[in-house]
């Protein structure tokens, strides 16, 4: 669990500094943050009656929400990866 919980602090230190520089705003930092935090919530409670254990199916559930969250914030700050080769008349964001 102890993995999933740095991650989860990781997307949030993103969306601090997304905010702080002014590349998204308050209230979408907001939004992702309450969706990080309940992310990182929810995993407290799947792990405290199984002493940090996470079960592989909720695990991956939970990284995959997680990862919704950090695609969400990449596409905002217009850091997420960007798929198609321009001969339509542009990239577009993958997320």
């Amino acid at each position: 669990m102890t993995g999933l919980i740095e991650q989860v602090q990781g997307v949030e230190q993103g969306i601090t500094d997304a905010r702080e520089t002014k590349i998204i705003s308050t209230s979408e930092a907001q939004r992702l943050h309450l969706r990080a935090a309940h992310i990182g919530q929810a995993a407290e409670r799947v792990a405290a009656p199984d002493h940090g254990r996470i079960p592989a199916a909720q695990y991956h559930d939970l990284l995959r929400r997680l990862d919704n969250v950090d695609q969400r914030l990449m596409s905002d700050t217009g850091s997420g990866f960007m798929i198609g080769d321009g001969s339509d008349g542009g990239n577009y964001p993958n997320g």
